[in-house]
Parts: C-alpha cells; sequence; structure tokens
C-alpha cells in the first residue's frame, strides 16, 4: 500500500490540447528510436512543434569568405533551431513553413523563449541534409558547416509526402492497420520512395498492449515510416 492519502491529492487538471500534442510527437519520436536496430544520436530537444503544412521553400544565397559552397536540404520537414553554436545544444525542432524563413522562425522562437540571439543567426546544413540554425552569423563556418542554399527537389517531394502521410494516418488513427499500411505504401511510391519501407512492427511489442490505433514517425536513417502505437483516444 502506498502511504499517499488519495482524499488529500488535489483534482484532476484537463491538460490543454498543445501539451497532449506534444506528449504525442515525443511518444512517435521515441517509438521510432527504439525500433532501430543499431540507435544513432540524434541532436537533443528542448520542445518539438509538429509541422502542420506542405514546405515551400525560397532560395537563400551563402555568402561569405572561407565558407564551404552554400548547399540543398533533403530533410525539410523541420528545422532546428541550436541554442548555441554547436550541434550538442539543447535544441528546438520546428516545422510546416519554417523551412522557407529558418533564420527568421528561429529568431522568433527564441525571442519567445527569451534567448537573445542579438539579431544574429546563421541557417547551415547538419551532414544528414537537415536544417540547423544558429544564435551567430559566423556559426557555418565554425562547424565546417555548408550554408543553407535551399531546398531540394528530393526534399520537397518527401515534405509533400510526409504532410499527405501525416493527414492519411490522422483521419481515422483506429482503422485496421492493414489499411493504414497499404495507404502508406502506396502513397510513398507514388512521390518516389519505392525504396523506404513501412514498419508496423511496434504492434508486436509488449509495450503496445491497450494501444490499438496508430501514429507515425519518419525514421530517415532506416528509409522507413515507422506506424506507430497509439491508444484509442475515443475510450474514456
Amino acid at each position: 500500500m502506498s502511504d499517499l492519502e488519495f482524499g488529500q491529492l488535489p483534482p484532476p487538471r484537463s491538460i490543454p490540447g498543445e501539451r497532449l500534442e506534444q506528449r504525442r510527437i515525443l511518444l512517435e519520436r521515441y517509438v521510432a528510436a527504439s525500433l532501430r536496430s543499431s540507435p544513432k544520436r540524434w541532436w537533443r530537444r528542448r520542445r518539438v512543434l509538429l509541422p502542420g503544412t506542405v514546405v515551400v521553400v525560397t532560395c537563400l544565397a551563402a555568402a561569405g569568405w572561407g565558407l564551404r559552397p552554400g548547399g540543398l536540404a533533403d530533410r525539410a520537414s523541420a528545422v532546428g533551431c541550436y541554442s548555441a553554436v554547436s550541434l550538442q545544444s539543447d535544441t528546438a525542432v520546428i516545422g510546416g513553413a519554417a523551412a522557407a524563413d529558418p533564420v527568421g522562425a528561429c529568431l522568433e522562437m527564441w525571442r519567445r523563449s527569451g534567448l537573445e540571439s542579438g539579431g544574429d543567426a546563421a541557417a547551415c546544413l547538419r551532414d544528414d541534409g537537415g536544417i540547423a540554425v544558429f544564435p551567430r552569423k559566423d556559426a557555418c563556418g565554425s562547424l565546417g558547416l555548408r550554408p543553407f542554399a535551399g531546398v531540394s527537389d528530393l526534399g520537397r517531394r518527401f515534405a509533400a509526402f510526409q504532410h499527405d502521410a501525416v493527414s492519411l494516418v490522422a483521419a481515422d488513427r483506429c482503422r485496421p492497420r492493414a489499411e493504414i499500411v497499404a495507404d502508406l505504401r502506396r502513397a510513398l511510391d507514388s512521390y518516389g520512395f519505392s525504396s523506404w519501407s513501412v514498419d508496423d512492427s511496434g504492434f508486436g511489442r509488449p509495450w503496445a498492449r491497450g494501444l490499438p490505433c496508430a501514429s507515425l514517425a519518419i525514421d530517415h536513417d532506416r528509409s522507413a515510416v515507422v506506424v506507430v502505437p497509439f491508444p484509442d483516444l475515443r475510450q474514456k
């Protein structure tokens, strides 16, 4: 028996929708990482915002002496806003239209978070093709990264696929899983990602009991779309 006096506990409170959404995203990322055969360290995150629209990107010119040539991002569905000029610093991950103006998006996020950047920031390409923004204009050169110069055709196509895939799963999370897997397979093929796999093996894990519905995570390292076990929110 616990020593807690349950009668003295505060009354239950409802969780804001934004917090529930953040918890869902963190769960998806955790499950996707747990299914990898050889997990790799990604960046550390303090908060995550789910992209809600297809990414449309304008090309930004890279300038400056001593910089590597600017490059195009292959992973455009999210932008990492790093709190310091280090790939190990705390990072906020934002998506949606952020890739169209990653510096502006991160400056606004930092302003809301109380981080003083002095208005200086640089958008760079990580070695994995993702977009990283740091609070200093010379960050790309300091870290040996290429300046961000826009999004590749591959990045645009995958961002469009991911937008459609998220909508597809969210439309009915609790329909037969085989239907969800088949729809994701067709979407991957239609966008030209036939080499990607759809992984729903998480449903065979012991921790998936009581999670009959589905959510979605993307594992770029394995080129896999992961169908994540998710609770049935219709039940009370």
